[in-house]
């Protein structure tokens, strides 16, 4: 690892020992839950006092009304981008633990990976990084399991599994015992779905005439010779045998060659997949994609103390109450793809366009998006970015991209950023490359059509 990164942590955590009643303050995402559960347990174990704090974003109003609650603060998976603010308002007694990019601030107690040359959006996450202070902070190294389930809730994951500092976390709890990895067929789902729903809402990748058919995909289950239900029990991925997966895998590989899907799409269908060993064998929190879409589903639905309470280790009331949060979250989601499927999704020259008014949350805005991919609503050779219009007279645009787009240079975080520095008062935005979000001024929509399809189309022209 790197050392000087290390050096940072260690010296965070020797003066988090000295200090004691915390207000943890984290992002709602599925990383910054993990990140603050990794926190809040290694506090825990040390006798400090916390609370907490969840907030969708560090906004300056957010950081005036928790101004004066605690002895001492530590910001995760935001702060960063809010030095300044944080030292005209809170002044002094706060940490910050991120992995977005920082502001050019000087803060003795500020550890983010892009201050050693560590790459925050794909070697390490924001529960990744605070894994790295809670290790220094005594014997936590069974917390990497959240910070893998962050890692992949920030979709850090690449072709060729976890990387850098995440692939050395990966490691670490591997040797633990709470981790394990293995090759193999990695569409999302493999202990949540049922068959058939494994492959229908498949979207990295697409699969042509599967994905989006739920018809389609029980007659291609049922002609690979694989049973749907097991008595009256629909069976999932992990319940089939070695030689039913190996059966699923070649029709899954000769159909898409059929299809005349690239070979490189094909081969990032198989990979490392994570499970979390302490887990139950039928539970989605032993998968640790999946493990992240619930705490999204708890985080994007206003329930933080029960992701918090899941991620701390309860397996009793916390855990019901996130499966029927994670099952209205689903719903939320399916009615949000058949109302842009309904209205019809606006394509421009650099990207894809839809406004949804105020019928979809913002919380879940980009993730709907997101999803159009596997729908067949669009293609995969353009961004989309979806809005939604809040109470408040604002819009929350949410961009979504694909991994090719990636790769040929687009970059929707940048480009949020560079509207955000045009425009100034009023706007916020920011993110990554494949997933990024700005907030605006309701007034200023064909502007920032206008504007977006400039930036973009320049990244576009570079590749």
């Amino acid at each position: 690892m790197n050392q000087s990164f290390v050096g940072q942590a260690r010296g965070l955590a020797a003066e988090i020992r000295r200090r004691d009643n915390f207000l943890v303050v984290s992002n709602y995402d599925a990383d910054g839950l993990s990140a603050a559960g990794v926190m809040c347990t290694a506090l825990k174990r040390l006798g400090k006092k916390f609370s907490t704090k969840i907030l969708k974003q560090l906004y300056e109003e957010e950081i005036q009304k928790i101004a004066g609650s605690a002895e001492n603060y530590i910001f995760i998976d935001f702060g960063s981008g809010q030095l300044s603010l944080l030292k005209k308002i809170i002044k002094e007694n706060f940490f910050v633990i991120d992995h977005h990019q920082p502001e050019k601030e000087e803060w003795p107690y500020h550890l983010n990976p892009l201050l050693f040359g560590v790459d925050g959006g794909n070697e390490i996450s924001a529960a990744g990084t605070a894994y790295m202070v809670a290790r220094e902070l005594g014997d936590n190294k069974d917390l990497a399991a959240l910070a893998v389930v962050g890692a992949l809730g920030d979709m850090q994951e690449q072709a060729t599994g976890l990387i850098g500092h995440n692939k050395e976390i990966l490691q670490e709890g591997i040797s633990a015992n709470v981790l394990s990895k293995k090759s193999d067929l990695k569409l999302y789902g493999r202990i949540s779905r049922p068959l058939v729903q494994f492959l229908l809402f498949s979207s990295n990748p697409i699969i042509p005439g599967l994905t989006a058919n739920e018809k389609a995909c029980a007659e291609f289950i049922l002609g690979a010779g694989i049973d749907l239900k097991e008595g009256e029990a629909w069976r999932n991925y992990e319940s089939l045998s070695v030689d039913e997966k190996k059966r699923l895998a070649t029709a899954l590989i000769l159909h898409m060659n059929r299809n005349n899907v690239p070979d490189w799409k094909i081969q990032e269908m198989f990979g490392e997949v994570y499970t979390l060993e302490k887990e139950q064998k039928q539970s989605p929190l032993r998968d640790a994609k999946e493990f992240g879409t619930v705490l999204n589903a708890c985080g994007r639905w206003g329930h933080h103390n029960v992701a918090l309470s899941l991620c701390m280790g309860d397996r009793g009331e916390a855990y019901h109450l996130a499966l029927g949060l994670l099952a209205e979250h689903r719903k939320q989601l399916r009615e949000g793809i058949e109302l842009m499927k309904e209205r019809g999704v606006e394509e421009m020259k650099s990207f894809y366009f839809f406004d949804a008014g105020n019928r979809i949350k913002d919380s879940i805005i980009g993730i709907v998006a997101g999803m159009l991919y596997g729908s067949g609503a669009i293609s995969e050779n353009k961004p989309i970015i979806a809005l939604t219009h809040n109470p408040d007279g604002s819009v929350k645009a949410s961009g979504r991209a694909t991994g090719e787009l990636i790769r040929r240079g687009l970059n929707l975080g940048k480009a949020f950023k560079e509207l955000q520095a045009r425009w100034g008062v009023g706007t916020e935005g920011g993110g990554h490359k494949i997933a990024a979000g700005i907030k605006f001024p309701a007034e200023k929509k064909q502007e920032f059509l206008k504007e977006m399809e400039e930036i973009l189309g320049k990244q576009i022209q570079r590749t």
